[in-house]
C-alpha cells in the first residue's frame, strides 16, 4: 500500500501529525474517519496522486498520529482544533491553497477547515456526511438505533473506553462490518493497520473524545455558523453509500430528506453530487466511482 508515497511527521501547534505524500499537481488533502486511518485511502490515493500532491494524514487521535490531552469542553478533539492542525500540515507543506476530500470524522474536519480556513479551500469533497448539527437535529428513534455510536462513544470516560477495551478488535471488525455492503470484505492489510491501531488504549480515549467533542462543542460551533448564516465559500461535492445511508437498506433509520443534497445546499451555494452503489466506506468499496467522481470536480473541463 502507498507504493512511492513519502512519510513524514509534521509538528503543530496542538499535536504531531503523521501522513504520508506523493504527487507533483495541485495540493489534495484525504481525510479518513472513524474507526480508521490514512490507509482507507489505499486504493484511491495511488490514482490521485497521478494529477494531484496528495497529503494523507493521520487526523489527531487517530493512527499514528499524536493523541493530546484533553480537557472537560472536549475542545482539543473538535473539529476546529483537528482543522487547524490541517491547515497547519498544508503551511509547512508549501501548500497555501489546496482541494480537501474528506470521508466520515474526516468530512466533519474537512467543512470545518473550509469554514474557518475558507480564503485557502478550493473545493471541498464530503464523502457520507452532512453536517453535525443536521444530524442532531434529525434524531429519532430509528437513528438512535441506526447510529447507536453516536450516543455511546459520547458517555463520560471511561465508560466506552472500558468496554471497547475489553475486546477493540471485535468492536472494530463488527463496526467496519455493519456499516459496509454486504459481502465486501476490507483489504487484509488495512484490516491489519486498522487493528493495530486500534488496539492503542490512547487512540480508544481519543477518539471517544472525536465523538465527545461532537455532541458539545462541534454542535455549537456548528449552530453558531447557521444563525450567523456563515456557509462554505466553495465548491461542495457530496457523495454518499446508497447501500447504508440516507435510507438505504443497511441505513438503520439514518434518513433524510427526499433529496440529501439539500442538507448542503442550507451551506454551501454551489453543491452537487449523488449516491454511490456501496455502504459507508466509499473509498475501499467503490474506489474507482470515487476517483471518477473526484477527477470531474476538481478539474472541471
Amino acid at each position: 500500500m502507498f507504493d512511492g508515497f513519502k512519510t513524514r511527521s509534521v509538528e503543530t501547534q496542538g499535536a504531531q501529525i503523521h501522513l504520508r505524500l506523493k504527487g507533483d499537481g495541485p495540493a489534495l488533502l484525504l481525510l479518513h474517519g472513524y474507526p480508521q486511518t490514512h490507509v482507507t485511502w489505499h486504493r484511491v490515493a495511488p490514482v490521485l496522486a497521478e494529477h494531484f500532491t496528495c497529503v494523507v494524514p493521520d487526523l489527531r487521535g487517530y493512527g499514528d498520529s499524536a493523541t493530546p490531552p484533553t480537557d472537560e469542553t472536549h475542545t482539543p478533539y473538535s473539529k476546529r482544533a483537528m482543522a487547524a492542525d490541517m491547515a497547519e500540515v498544508m503551511t509547512q507543506l508549501g501548500f497555501k491553497t489546496f482541494a480537501v476530500c474528506g470521508h466520515d470524522r474526516g468530512a466533519r474536519v474537512g467543512y470545518r477547515l473550509a469554514l474557518d480556513h475558507a480564503p485557502r479551500v478550493t473545493r471541498f469533497c464530503s464523502l457520507d456526511v452532512v453536517p453535525t448539527a443536521d444530524m442532531w437535529r434529525k434524531n429519532d428513534k430509528d437513528r438512535a438505533i441506526g447510529a447507536f455510536h453516536w450516543m455511546f462513544l459520547a458517555q463520560p470516560a471511561p465508560r466506552p473506553e472500558t468496554l471497547i477495551g475489553h475486546d477493540p478488535d471485535y468492536f472494530l471488525e463488527w463496526l467496519l462490518q455493519s456499516w459496509a455492503a454486504d459481502g465486501f470484505e476490507f483489504d487484509a492489510d488495512a484490516m491489519a493497520e486498522y487493528r493495530r491501531c486500534f488496539r492503542k488504549p490512547e487512540v480508544i480515549h481519543a477518539s471517544c473524545e472525536d465523538y465527545r467533542a461532537g455532541a458539545t462543542i462541534d454542535d455549537d460551533l456548528d449552530e453558531a455558523d447557521r444563525a450567523q448564516g456563515q456557509k462554505l465559500e466553495c465548491p461542495v461535492l457530496f457523495l454518499w453509500g446508497a447501500e447504508r445511508g440516507f435510507g438505504g437498506p443497511k441505513s438503520g433509520g439514518t434518513g433524510g430528506p427526499a433529496d440529501p443534497l439539500d442538507v448542503w445546499r442550507q451551506w454551501a451555494g454551489d453543491v452537487s453530487g449523488g449516491p454511490v452503489d456501496c455502504g459507508h466506506f466509499l473509498p475501499e468499496e467503490a474506489p474507482d466511482e470515487v476517483v471518477r467522481r473526484l477527477l470531474e470536480f476538481l478539474m472541471p473541463g
